[in-house]
C-alpha cells in the first residue's frame, strides 16, 4: 500500500527490443526508435516485428518525431525525413545552429541549441527562425499549442509564450535557484525533474511552485511523461516512479535493475523505455487490470475497486468522504473536490456490489454530491478571491506609480482568465441555486467584475497616455530624421529642436511625476536637448570665428585702416573691367571685404571704423 491507501503498483513484460536508442514515439500503429547507429527502426505495435530501418544519418540522431505522412530525425546540423508510406527518403534541411533536442508540435519543429538558441523550423516550407534565449546550451524543451518551456544546465528553465512571426515573449523563469532540469507538462501544470532527483510542479496561471514531488532516490531524472492524471519520471539509474499529479502523490515504482533510462514515453497502458541495453516495453497494471495512464478521467487506484462486499465499498467510500472532509475543513477546497468526486466515483464503478444495499447508496450518493457542490462553491469562490487579489494589485499600481512592469501580454492573460473564470462561476452558481454560498459566490462574482471593470479602465486610460506620448516622441524623431536626410541647413535644425523640445517640456510637465510617460518624455528630452547643445555649440564658433582672426585690437585696427585705403583704388578700377561677369565678381569681391571687415570692427567696438567702412559701403552700392 502506498500512503494514501492505493495499491502497490504492477507491472508485467511485453517484450525487449534489443536496439541502443536515445529516443522513443509511437503512432496508432508504429513504435519508432533513434538509435545509436545512425539508423530510425520502425517496429508494428502488434507483434513488435521490425518492418524498417530509415538511414543512414551523417551524425547519431537525437530525436525522432512522426506525424500523419511522415518521419523526422534531427541530428546535430540536419532533420531527415522520410515518408511513412513506402519508408523512403524525401530529403533532409540543414539547421545553422548544433541541435541538443527538438520537439514537434503542429506545423513548427522547436529546436533546442548550443549557445542559448531556440530554432523555430515550418515542416513543409522550412522556413527558419533562430533566438537567442539563454546563455548556455539548451538540454531540454517542451511545448505545446501556447508556450515552450526552455531549460539548460547552468540557467533556471523558463517559459515562452508563442507567436507565428516574432520571437517569444517571456512568460516566467521556473525555480529562481537556477537550477536546469528535464521538461514536461501538461494543460495546467509544467515540471522540472532536476539532477537530485526531485520534481518541481509549477501551475500554469502564476507560474508558482505548487509543489516538489520527491522520489525515494536522490538520482538524476532523465526523462518524464505527462498526461492531465499522471506523471512518469525515470532517473538515470533505472527507477520509475508513476506519479497522481492531481494529489501529488507517488502511485508506485518500478525498478529496471540499475539500467540507465536514457527516454522513456506513455502509450495508454503500455510503457517504452530505451536504456543502453535495448528497448524495454512495459504493460502497466492496477488493482488486477491495466491502467491507461492516457485516460481522460481519473481511475479510483484503491483495494477496493472491485470488491464485491457492499460493506467494504461503503467503507471506502466513506474513508474519502471523510478524506475530503478533512481537506475541506482545512480550506484545500480543490483537493476536497478531488476526494468527493473519487468517493462518488467508486460508488459507480462498483454499482454491481451495491445492489443488495440501494438506500445505503442513494443515501451516500446524495451525501457525497451535497457536499461535493459546497467544496465546488467554495473552491471557485476561492479561485475568484485569488484572481481579484491580482487585479486590485494592479490599480493599486496605476493608482500609485501611475504605471506598471507588467508585460501587456501578461495583462490579456490576466483579463482572459478573469473572464473566463467569471463565466465558470456564473454557470455553477446556477446549477447550485438551492446552496445558500451560490449567493456568497454570486455577490463575489459581481465584485470581481466591478474591480475587473475599474482595473481595465485604469490600464486602458494608462496605455493611452502611454500611446500619446510614443506618438509625440515618433512624430518628433520622423521630422528630425526627415531633415537630416535632406540636409537642412544648422539653423533650421535647431530651430526645430527649439520646438520639438517646447513640445516635450509642456507634455512633461502635464505628466503625472512617477508615471511611465515621465520617463518616455524625460528620455527624449534628453537626447534632444543633447543634439540642440552640440549643434549651438558649433553655429556659436562660426560666428566668433572673425573675432578669432586677430589677436588683439590694435592688429584689427590696422588691418581695417589698411582696407579702408586700398579699396577706393579697388573700386575706381572696377570701370576699366570690360567683362559683366568678371566686374560683378569683382564687386561681390569688395563687399564680402567690407562686410567682413564692419563685422570685425563691430566686434572689437572700433566706432570711428565702423562709420568709415559704411560710407565706403553706401558710396560703392549708390554707383
Amino acid at each position: 500500500m502506498g500512503a494514501n491507501g492505493t495499491v502497490t503498483l504492477g507491472h508485467e513484460m511485453v517484450t525487449i527490443l534489443e536496439e541502443a536508442a536515445v529516443d522513443l514515439t509511437y503512432d496508432e500503429n508504429y513504435l519508432y526508435a533513434a538509435c545509436q547507429d545512425h539508423r530510425i527502426r520502425v517496429w508494428v505495435k502488434n507483434d513488435w516485428q521490425l518492418i524498417a530501418e530509415l538511414g543512414e544519418t551523417d551524425t547519431p540522431p537525437i530525436v525522432v518525431d512522426v506525424d500523419n505522412t511522415q518521419v523526422f530525425a534531427t541530428c546535430e546540423r540536419r532533420v531527415y525525413v522520410w515518408k511513412k508510406e513506402s519508408w523512403g527518403m524525401t530529403g533532409w534541411f540543414e539547421l545553422s545552429y548544433q541541435a541538443l533536442t527538438s520537439a514537434l508540435h503542429g506545423d513548427y519543429f522547436y529546436v533546442g541549441a548550443r549557445e542559448g538558441r531556440l530554432v523555430s523550423i515550418q515542416k513543409d516550407t522550412h522556413d527558419t527562425s533562430s533566438w537567442q534565449l539563454h546563455k548556455s546550451d539548451i538540454t531540454s524543451l517542451w511545448s505545446d499549442d501556447k508556450i515552450i518551456c526552455t531549460s539548460t544546465k547552468k540557467e533556471e528553465p523558463r517559459v515562452w509564450l508563442k507567436s507565428k512571426d516574432t520571437a517569444p515573449s517571456e512568460l516566467a523563469r521556473l525555480d529562481k535557484k537556477g537550477k536546469g532540469g528535464v521538461l514536461s507538462g501538461n494543460s495546467e501544470f509544467v515540471m522540472v525533474g532536476t539532477s537530485t532527483g526531485e520534481i518541481a510542479v509549477y501551475d500554469r496561471v502564476e507560474w508558482g511552485l505548487v509543489r516538489t514531488l520527491e522520489s525515494r532516490s536522490s538520482n538524476p531524472i532523465s526523462s518524464m511523461w505527462a498526461s492531465t492524471y499522471y506523471l512518469i519520471a525515470a532517473t538515470t539509474t533505472g527507477s520509475i516512479a508513476i506519479w497522481d499529479l492531481k494529489r501529488g502523490e507517488e502511485i508506485g515504482e518500478i525498478n529496471l535493475n540499475g539500467q540507465k533510462i536514457v527516454w522513456l514515453n506513455a502509450d495508454h497502458d503500455l510503457l517504452y523505455i530505451a536504456t543502453q541495453d535495448g528497448i524495454t516495453i512495459l504493460r502497466l497494471i492496477a488493482s488486477g487490470r491495466p491502467l491507461d495512464v492516457c485516460t481522460d478521467t481519473p481511475l479510483i487506484l484503491t483495494d477496493s475497486l472491485l470488491k464485491t462486499s457492499p460493506y467494504d465499498v461503503l467503507e471506502d467510500a466513506l474513508e474519502l468522504e471523510k478524506k475530503a472532509d478533512d481537506f475541506y475543513q482545512e480550506g484545500s477546497f480543490h483537493e476536497a473536490v478531488l476526494e468527493y468526486e473519487n468517493a462518488l466515483q467508486l460508488l459507480i464503478d462498483n454499482t454491481h456490489a451495491l445492489i443488495e444495499v440501494p438506500e445505503e447508496r442513494q443515501l451516500l450518493t446524495d451525501e457525497l454530491n451535497t457536499r461535493l457542490g459546497k467544496a465546488l462553491l467554495k473552491a471557485k469562490i476561492q479561485e475568484l478571491q485569488s484572481i481579484n487579489h491580482d487585479i486590485r494589485q494592479l490599480s493599486e499600481e496605476l493608482d500609485v506609480r501611475k504605471r506598471t512592469d507588467r508585460d501587456p501580454d501578461e495583462i490579456d492573460r490576466l483579463w482572459s482568465s478573469a473572464g473566463r473564470i467569471i463565466k465558470e462561476s456564473r454557470v455553477l452558481a446556477e446549477a447550485q441555486a438551492s446552496d445558500m454560498l451560490s449567493y456568497q459566490l454570486t455577490h463575489v462574482i459581481e465584485t470581481l467584475e466591478t474591480d475587473l471593470n475599474e482595473a481595465m479602465s485604469k490600464f486602458d486610460e494608462f496605455r493611452e497616455t502611454i500611446n500619446q506620448a510614443l506618438a509625440l516622441t515618433r512624430q518628433i524623431s520622423n521630422e528630425w530624421r526627415w531633415m537630416e536626410r535632406r540636409r537642412t541647413k544648422l539653423p533650421e535644425r535647431k530651430q526645430f529642436l527649439e520646438g520639438a523640445i517646447e513640445k516635450l517640456t509642456n507634455a512633461f510637465e502635464k505628466a503625472d511625476s512617477e508615471g511611465e510617460v515621465r520617463k518616455i518624455l524625460s528620455g527624449a528630452l534628453e537626447e534632444y536637448k543633447r543634439l540642440y547643445g552640440q549643434i549651438d555649440r558649433i553655429l556659436v564658433s562660426y560666428q566668433n570665428e572673425p573675432d578669432q582672426t586677430f589677436t588683439s585690437k590694435e592688429e584689427a585696427r590696422e588691418a581695417i585702416e589698411g582696407l579702408l585705403k586700398v579699396i577706393p583704388k579697388k573700386i575706381a578700377s572696377l570701370k576699366d573691367i570690360d567683362d559683366d561677369t568678371e566686374r560683378k565678381l569683382e564687386e561681390k569681391r569688395i563687399i564680402e571685404a567690407l562686410e567682413q571687415a564692419l563685422g570685425t570692427a563691430e566686434s572689437y567696438k572700433l566706432n570711428d571704423a565702423v562709420k568709415s567702412i559704411k560710407v565706403e559701403l553706401d558710396k560703392f552700392q549708390s554707383q
